[in-house]
């Protein structure tokens, strides 16, 4: 790494509006912003003008220049915290036991580090400020899977949370799936953790697959995944399982993917009206007591439930089968 000596620029400054953008600002908005003022990367602020990430300019033209026109659309009107790559969360730095870090005007001096030629950070007389596109995969993985590179339960909770905000305001609905492999304990002593890895990488990329680029797929933890829909309107979740038991479907058909591949059971459920729930939590319970149904019902199947509807909780049957194939190691 290289270091160099140098001097901050008393009175240098920017104005916020052309660096940071609010968390509910559309993505087309962001774009227009990023190509107006040239900025690869701009902070996201919440109501209360807390950063809560930074969104880079390119990730922003990837989804808005989505190949399916629908979801192109869709994007466009997403709000800009949807498009985080990763969250942070800055801590009070008043309550720190040595105080807030030193401002410009008050550091005579900073050092530069840099790796053949790119920015690493800026180290000043109390702190260190990193560069964020050197540390962008590095913050990416501290919120993915590490075996199948899907979001984890930390990214799901907080995109969870985000959604019912937002249906909150637009009055739109809010779906959660849980996935999970049957016997997938078995797969793993018998055949080693490195068949159980290899299982759920690929039903992990199948599900992404099966579903809209702007649904939240993540490893929900063990053996199990959970999916964010939003926008499904009364019935819709059926297309939603009827995709993901076709995409599992074809992992039992393809002969290159290795074997053992597990079945799967689902449990879903939709709320149609984010307001008449106490929190995001309760959708996540109810798919599971759906999960648990299936499971009940012999597995290799789904239930869901829709709320704001008829009232009803109970688990409803939808899927007898999601494969041909028989249960492994049923």
């Amino acid at each position: 790494m290289d270091f160099h000596s140098a001097h901050l620029i008393e009175g240098s400054e920017v104005l916020a509006s052309h660096c940071s953008v609010k968390a509910n600002a559309r993505l087309v908005e962001v774009f227009q912003r990023t190509e107006d003022g040239g900025r690869p990367y701009l902070f996201v602020e919440d109501e209360e003008g807390r950063p809560v990430g930074v969104l880079a300019a390119a990730d922003v033209l990837r989804r808005i220049t989505h190949p399916n026109p629908f979801e192109m659309r869709r994007w466009m009107d997403m709000p800009a915290d949807s498009a985080l790559q990763s969250r942070i969360e800055v801590p009070e730095l008043l309550e720190a036991d040595n105080g807030p870090p030193s401002t410009p005007e008050e550091s005579s001096q900073y050092t530069k580090v840099s790796r053949n030629g790119a920015l690493l950070g800026i180290i000043t007389d109390s702190d260190v400020l990193v560069s964020w596109k050197s540390i962008q995969k590095s913050m990416k993985n501290a919120q993915g899977d590490a075996v199948t590179g899907l979001p984890n339960r930390k990214a799901f909770d907080y995109h969870l949370d985000a959604e019912f905000n937002r249906a909150s305001r637009g009055l739109h609905s809010v779906s959660v799936v849980l996935v999970d492999l049957d016997f997938f304990k078995q797969i793993n002593d018998t055949y080693g953790h490195a068949a159980g890895d290899s299982a759920l990488n690929h039903v992990g990329k199948a599900l992404r697959a099966s579903l809209r680029s702007y649904d939240l797929v993540a490893r929900f933890g063990g053996d199990e995944f959970a999916v964010i829909c939003s926008g499904c309107r009364p019935g819709e979740i059926d297309i939603v399982l009827r995709r993901i038991r076709e995409t599992v479907l074809a992992l039992h058909e393809a002969p290159t993917i290795p074997r053992p591949l597990p079945t799967i059971s689902v449990g879903a459920a939709v709320a149609h009206d984010v307001r008449l729930v106490k929190s995001s939590a309760d959708p996540v319970g109810l798919a599971d007591e759906a999960l648990y149904a299936a499971k009940e019902a012999g597995r290799n199947q789904a239930y869901k439930v829709e709320l704001g509807m008829d009232g009803n909780t109970m688990p409803q049957f939808v899927e007898d089968r999601f494969s041909n194939c028989e249960v492994v190691l049923a």
